[in-house]
């Protein structure tokens, strides 16, 4: 998987992504619009989301690199508040994924009896979301607190110490019986974990909780799949009601939700939302609207390269 790349002919399915991705932010615009702030500070940051909600994603350019069958999003308005837009939260997993991507695949050709695995650590459900939060991000570092001990004193016993480098993100779902949240974290490692002592000690550590799973890789030719199962989306936009939606953004705003260390240590994400272009390619500049129909092409026009 090249950075930001898709062909062509993947164009029409992206666009509809997309447009779901549009439909559900207006969604969320429309219940952000019908809120009664609960205090001024609430209102005002109420106010400022459903300013940058309305302009995000209404065009999208794009350029369509003809000679090599490639189209990539050269410009586009975010409004960059990726748990109450799926749109952008679909951008910034994709950046995400390109960067961490790129780094696996480094160390891998270094290390290749390293392994690819996704643990999932859960918490018990509750109804109050900071709270079932602050327990499974302490639990976390908790876990990872033992692995530095472990490595770098030797004063821990702990499964983790088998990990080379991790990343992780938050996620959070509501279906009728309180929060769930849980964290979805890749993990480098040589050697097999030991499931039950694993899973005794995330018990031992939460005191509420010993489910947690341990998946290999399952595919190991394109590892971008199992990496996009971590980027995806931290908030789960098709099991939330816009208003439980709402309330996740207003609890979880501001809070850091992707974790890594190890051998993932300071892997550097994008700002930008857009891919990366191709430099001194000519290109067709495709630029779509938004509509209630979903997103269908305004203007089309020929250009010699990405520097004209």
């Amino acid at each position: 998987m090249n950075k930001g790349f898709s062909k062509i002919d993947q164009l029409d399915a992206r666009l509809e992504r997309y447009s779901t991705a549009k439909h559900r932010a207006l969604e969320n615009l429309q219940t952000l619009d019908e809120t009664v702030p609960l205090s001024v500070e609430h209102g005002i940051a109420i106010t400022k989301a459903v300013e940058r909600l309305k302009g995000c994603g209404n065009y999208l350019t794009f350029h369509h690199y003809y000679t090599v069958g490639a189209v990539k999003l050269a410009k586009a308005r975010f409004c960059m508040q990726t748990l109450l837009c799926p749109f952008c939260a679909m951008r910034r997993a994709s950046r995400t994924l390109e960067a961490y991507l790129t780094r696996y695949r480094i160390l891998k050709a270094v290390n290749p009896t390293w392994r690819l695995s996704m643990i999932t650590l859960t918490v018990k459900n509750g109804n109050d979301l900071a709270e079932r939060f602050k327990h499974l991000q302490d639990s976390v570092q908790r876990v990872f607190k033992h692995r530095r001990k472990a490595l770098n004193e030797g004063k821990s016993v702990t499964e983790w110490r088998k990990v080379h480098g991790y990343v992780g993100t938050y996620e959070f779902t509501y279906k009728g019986k309180g929060w769930h949240p849980h964290a979805h974290i890749m993990v480098l490692h040589t050697y097999t974990f030991d499931y039950k002592a694993m899973q005794a000690e995330w018990k031992e550590i939460t005191g509420d909780s010993h489910v947690l799973n341990v998946t290999a890789a399952m595919n190991p030719t394109e590892p971008e799949k199992d990496f996009m199962e971590v980027f995806k989306y931290s908030v789960k936009f098709s099991d939330l009601l816009p208003e439980d939606n709402i309330h996740a953004w207003g609890v979880l705003k501001g809070k850091r939700l992707l974790f890594s260390g190890g051998a993932f240590r300071g892997v550097e994400i994008p700002e930008s939302l857009t891919d990366e272009l191709l430099e001194d390619l000519p290109y067709i500049e495709l630029i779509y609207r938004y509509t209630v129909y979903g997103y269908s092409l305004e203007s089309s026009l020929i250009k010699e390269s990405s520097k004209t």
